[in-house]
């Protein structure tokens, strides 16, 4: 290990590459984790490189409560780092031994670099071949009817991807386009709301995911109880593990399964958990979609290895403004910020989402303290802090700032919009999103977003226009980019904030996104009875 450009000691502990071993031979991903603290203060980032091939940042800020004992550093007990590169990200990795060289970088510009790794890169092994899908008799759809939808999800949470599918569902049923059926493999609040709206929803115990034999049994399972309902076709929400069941019930029906892609995760990473046959059954039936649906055309471009493009459509998410509108209307900002022991005239920066490594809060609670000093009122609200491992770190973490009553960690919580409205200035941090609806929220509150430029946010955010936009997994940049949202006058905040509102009705509205999605299951619908595939929808 070594350390360039002066610093503290060489001879000090500053860091360690815990994986790979030297001579590790990957079959998949090329994963790498390790800790770094430096004395002087937090890491800006850290990088690594296959030969001379760069392979990405790494995602820093993993609790490490054991680099307390071998370090003395300030942020050791958050000094965790891990990268995973997949073949999806780097096409041009080639099977054969290199040499992983990883580099760290401290806020201060020192620099330390890791002891070379000699490792191999193998040939993947090929999977078994997937069995075929007998698909059974299905009616054809009915005239004088909508069609009859079955919708598979993961979870009828408040989340994200189960939050667009509930609005989607709604807005299309509402303008009569649908008549949809839910499967979600874990109950949630969203059941209520749905069955609420006249919806059918059945919460279906998660199928295998390790072996082949008991997911398709699985599936025949399913088969029996939805053949008699005469669904026309199936969506896939997410490509989770517990969802891909839904497209081999398709198959297995005999209908058309178009998927909803939600995650800019490579499938190295989604499906690692399932087995080796049950992955190469998922990917078969995922190539065999009538249609994918990508929110952002940087999460469509992840599938290039899996999916023939000309069956992808981009649609960018909708959002319905009005109860935004309706609790914009009565909200008491000043009382709130009173109850929440924010002063009045706190420049209030606000970061939503449960707290986890890839939304980088911890990261961002380093950048704060980077900038707080230069800016007497800003102060930070984190909402999302739950039981998962970051969260108590990010609390110790704020507990032993100096500056920690200029932040306010709040739990889970479904009185978000109180938050909306209490807020000045809205971050994501994420090093991964699609399309956050967060941020669609922020921008429908007209509250300026800084946001990383990951996926589908710089097809959100036009820098200095609908927001400000700054790199992933680096904390000086995240600092820099906190910095020019604290130096924006009100009259700049005001006209991004307006640009961002109108953004969000002309482009993101609820009732067009419903209407789009709609339109693309009707010609998936009207190909598959006319035998023309996709020919009837809109190039793209």
């Amino acid at each position: 290990m070594r350390m360039r450009r002066g610093g503290p000691d060489p001879a000090v502990s500053l860091g360690r590459l815990d994986f790979p071993p030297p001579g590790h031979s990957f079959e998949g991903p090329i994963v790498l984790s390790g800790w770094v603290a430096f004395p002087s203060g937090p890491t800006a980032r850290v990088e690594a490189w296959l030969d001379e091939m760069p392979l990405g940042r790494a995602r820093m800020g993993i609790p490490r409560a054991d680099v307390v004992v071998a370090s003395d550093a300030p942020d050791a007990a958050v000094a965790g780092f891990e990268l995973r590169a997949g073949c999806d990200a780097h096409p041009e990795l080639r099977p054969g031994p290199a040499t992983l060289r990883v580099a760290a970088t401290s806020l201060a510009g020192e620099r330390f670099e890791f002891d070379p790794v000699p490792i191999v890169v193998a040939e993947p092994p090929s999977p078994s071949p997937s069995p075929a899908v007998r698909p059974v008799a299905t009616p054809t759809p009915g005239t004088g009817r909508s069609p009859r939808l079955l919708a598979f999800t993961n979870v009828l949470s408040h989340g994200g991807a189960s939050l667009y599918l509930f609005d989607l569902l709604r807005e299309a049923r509402r303008q009569g386009r649908i008549e949809p059926t839910v499967v979600s493999a874990v109950d949630g609040p969203l059941r209520g709301e749905l069955e609420a709206l006249g919806v059918e929803v059945h919460i279906a115990s998660p199928s295998s995911l390790e072996s082949l034999v008991a997911h398709l049994d699985r599936v025949e399972e399913l088969a029996a109880w939805a053949a008699p309902g005469e669904f026309d076709l199936v969506l896939v929400n997410t490509t989770s593990g517990h969802t891909v069941i839904g497209a081999a019930l398709a198959a297995r029906l005999g209908l058309p399964a178009v998927w909803t892609i939600h995650e800019s995760f490579e499938l190295e990473e989604l499906w690692g958990g399932l087995g080796a046959d049950v992955r190469a059954h998922s990917e078969a039936m995922l190539a065999a979609a009538a249609l994918a649906i990508f929110e952002a055309d940087g999460t469509r471009q992840m599938y290039r290895r899996v999916l023939d493009q000309r069956r992808c459509r981009t649609v960018p998410y909708g959002l319905d403004p009005a109860p935004i509108d309706r609790f914009r209307a009565s909200f008491d900002r000043a009382g709130a910020r009173a109850e929440e022991g924010i002063p009045a005239d706190a420049d209030l920066l606000l970061c939503v989402g449960t707290v986890e490594p890839r939304k980088a809060q911890i990261p961002l609670a380093l950048a704060f303290e980077q900038v707080v000093e230069r800016f007497p009122d800003a102060h930070l609200a984190i909402v999302g802090v739950g039981s998962r491992q970051a969260s108590p770190a990010l609390v110790e973490r704020v507990k032993a700032s100096a500056w920690s009553e200029r932040f306010h960690l709040v739990g889970i919580t479904d009185q978000v919009q109180r938050w909306f409205g209490m807020a000045d200035l809205f971050v994501c941090a994420s090093d991964v999103e699609s399309l956050p609806r967060s941020v669609l929220e922020a921008m429908a509150w007209e509250t300026p977003v800084l946001a990383t430029s990951v996926f589908g946010l710089p097809e959100l955010i036009a820098d200095g226009q609908t927001g400000w936009l700054c790199e992933d997994r680096d904390v000086a940049a995240l600092a820099a980019g906190l910095e020019r949202a604290l130096d924006a006058d009100p009259a700049e905040r005001r006209r991004i904030g307006a640009a961002s509102r109108r953004l969000v009705e002309s482009r993101h509205a609820l009732d067009g996104y419903a209407r789009a999605v709609s339109d693309l299951l009707d010609g998936v619908l009207d190909g598959g009875r006319t035998g023309d595939g996709l020919s009837t929808m809109p190039p793209q």
